[in-house]
């Protein structure tokens, strides 16, 4: 199984889905082929699909924050999408959830 794969969309959309275990023995290297691909694709916007990630320590956020930053350096828009409820916790705990699109907005009370 491939941690990462890359797909341009036919709109100009970096389709990036992460799979599985991303920790500090990989992450620095899948943080390189999403940076790559940012960088040489400058695509419209950039969406990063969790729900096949497994496990995410700091390593792993550290990889979703070099992507950020490699977007904005396009002029890209950054989002995360579907994160599992573990990967949600962490990030959150994180407070990075607002900076990659997953902050929910307050409830009505």
């Amino acid at each position: 199984m491939r941690t990462v794969s890359v797909d341009t969309s036919v709109d100009g959309r970096l389709d990036v889905v992460l799979r599985g275990e991303l920790d500090f023995t990989n992450a620095s290297q899948v943080a390189k082929v999403v940076k790559e691909a940012i960088i040489s694709g400058r695509p419209s916007s950039v969406r990063v699909r969790l729900a096949e990630v497994t496990f995410l320590d700091s390593s792993g956020i550290g990889l979703l924050v070099r992507a950020m930053k490699a977007a904005d350096e396009v002029g890209a828009d950054f989002r995360v999408e579907d994160p599992t409820d573990k990967v949600l916790d962490q990030l959150r705990m994180s407070g990075l959830l607002e900076a990659f699109g997953l902050a929910q907005p307050p409830a009505d009370t």
